[in-house]
Parts: structure tokens; sequence; C-alpha cells
């Protein structure tokens, strides 16, 4: 018997972010979370994705843990100035 797959809502946004990644080109993307179905599962929501920069529907979709600690996927931190002694 197969287990059952996750679904959108099983990663609450506060603490993931879903990101498709285009293995053709490279190009990844964080999903708009209000634009997705919530009981779609990942596996079909994966079979539904095309790249937008090159068309390919060779993609793979990665949960990210954000955490509680303000981390969003894409965005660099900035090196700290000083350094205390």
């Amino acid at each position: 018997m197969r287990p059952a797959s996750n679904t959108v809502d099983d990663f609450p946004a506060t603490a993931f972010a879903i990101v498709a990644f285009c293995e053709h080109c490279g190009r990844r993307v964080a999903l708009d979370r209000e634009n997705l179905p919530r009981k779609v599962t990942i596996e079909a929501l994966r079979r539904r994705l095309r790249c937008t920069g090159c068309g390919s529907r060779e993609t793979s979709i990665r949960i990210v843990y954000t955490g509680a600690g303000g981390f969003r996927y894409g965005v660099a931190a900035s090196p700290p100035t000083e350094y205390a002694s």
C-alpha cells in the first residue's frame, strides 16, 4: 500500500516555501501560495509545472524550511560591517 501524498496545506506558509526548479535551464521560482490549490498534492502540482523561461516540463519541487527566524528564500543576508572583538 502506498502512503498518502503531501498536499500544499501540509506545509504552512509561515514555516515553508514551495520552490519550483527547472532541470533544463536551472531557473528557480518560489511559488505564490495564494495562487495554489490548497488540497493539491505536491506530486500533482509538479506534473502541472512548465518553466516560464525555457518552456520545459523537466521540473522538480523543493520544500524549503524557512523556520520562524524570518528567513526568506532568495534573499541574501548582508555580511556584518563590524566584528566584535
